[in-house]
């Protein structure tokens, strides 16, 4: 094409030339770079302090390929690194996947839901259930696994999907029904008819939310009755959840509390929300109780435990895991003839020999406060004398904690 003059040249150039560009910042919301100046440049600052907002550009929005996206779950940040912060509990409880679950927020979420906040982050696990010919089996639990390789764990269901979930403040308020589908090879197992499990969310105009559950399953398709596993996300915790730069992360050396106490024990050294702790909080208990001497570790439980950072909300409950305690002794049974049936914990009382007898625990969690673990956990011992059975109670103490 030819032109008159140098100046339809520069016309036709210039109408073909960028002069703006968009992008989604880290809460979802579209934004414009205009050109400034008297050079017309397009001004690219707050561009770059939206994409630091996600870790020097490690998460966010589909421009992060390693972290892809599902649905309206997006990868937040890295919380090993403290990208992560702000996350206070808002909702926990029990959560069938059989039906809706309408979660009431324990703080008013305001006329722009968690406007302050970047947005909701859930935390939950995968129930399976083992299907033979269309009849349903055991029923089980999985914990998640995210790996963006997609390499299955032994022990665990792997997602692709960024875990824990991250939905963004936009996407909350815009009341739309958001689809979180859970990605991924899970256990590795091989089937002709697959599909992934999936919530669906829903802010509402009272200021609840509703979360739908959709099956997902591995099996053979054999339509007059599969065999296979059946596989359904269950909410456990959510949660706000605000970005920040990475934080320096607390080595296992540093020591955040030393001593023996039960209650709340205070922690020196972490921050506000736990994101400079690693990969979380390693609590060591104190092998005796308080109140007399009985071995905390002759029920079972471990003399250590970890606390995953997934799991060091402002407000949760972490509750100690019973696996490999002692059995429990039933009050139903005949005092006299429960040593047929249960290991006593022999102790020496004054001048009397007694049998104990293990009853259970109380207040078995660790509850995660502002620079703080709350921790009331009692044992719960019988034993009888002369015929009457009476039941004593033994309180818990914390001796260290450190990250891990």
């Amino acid at each position: 094409m030819e032109f008159k003059n140098d100046l339809g040249l520069v016309g036709k150039i210039a109408a073909h030339s960028v002069m703006s560009g968009k992008y989604k910042d880290k809460d979802g919301n579209i934004k414009e770079i205009l050109p400034v100046g008297p050079g017309n440049s397009l001004d690219f600052d707050q561009f770059r302090e939206d994409i630091g907002a996600f870790g020097g550009g490690s998460g966010g929005t589909d421009i992060d390929k390693e972290h892809p996206s599902a649905g309206a779950n997006y990868y937040a940040g890295s919380l090993a690194d403290g990208e992560i912060t702000e996350r206070n509990l808002e909702w926990s409880g029990t959560d069938d996947p059989t039906k809706d679950l309408t979660v009431t927020f324990k703080d008013d979420p305001g006329s722009n839901p968690f406007g302050q906040y970047s947005g909701l982050t859930i935390l939950g696990h995968i129930q399976k259930t083992v299907m033979t010919s269309g009849t349903k089996g055991a029923v089980s639990n999985l914990e998640l696994n995210y790996d963006p390789s997609n390499v299955a764990k032994d022990g665990y269901f792997t997602t692709t999907s960024p875990y824990p979930i991250y939905i963004s403040q936009s996407d909350i308020a815009s009341g739309q029904e958001l689809d979180v589908p859970i990605n991924g090879i899970g256990e590795g197992l091989e089937g002709d008819n697959t599909k992934p499990a999936m919530i669906h969310l829903k802010y509402n105009s009272d200021k609840t939310m509703t979360i739908s559950h959709e099956e997902g399953y591995v099996n053979d398709g054999n339509s007059a009755g599969a065999t296979g596993v059946k596989y359904s996300f269950v909410v456990e915790v959510i949660s706000t959840f605000s970005t920040q730069r990475a934080v320096a992360q607390l080595p296992p050396s540093v020591v955040l509390f030393s001593g023996n106490a039960n209650g709340m024990i205070t922690l020196s050294g972490t921050d506000n929300y736990y994101s400079n702790t690693m990969n979380g909080l390693e609590i060591t208990m104190n092998t005796e109780t308080t109140g007399g001497n009985v071995k905390y570790t002759a029920i079972g439980l471990p003399s250590v435990f970890k606390v995953p950072k997934e799991e060091l909300v402002i407000g949760n409950k972490f509750y100690i895991p019973t696996t490999g305690m002692m059995e429990v002794a039933d009050k139903l049974y005949d005092p006299t003839l429960m040593s047929q049936h249960y290991t006593p914990i022999a102790e020496v009382v004054g001048s009397h020999h007694y049998q104990r007898y293990f009853r259970g625990i109380k207040n078995g969690y660790f509850e995660i406060g502002t620079n703080s673990i709350t921790f009331n956990m009692i044992i719960t011992l019988g034993y009888n004398v002369l015929n009457s059975w009476s039941d004593e109670e033994f309180k818990v103490e914390i001796s260290r904690v450190t990250p891990y």
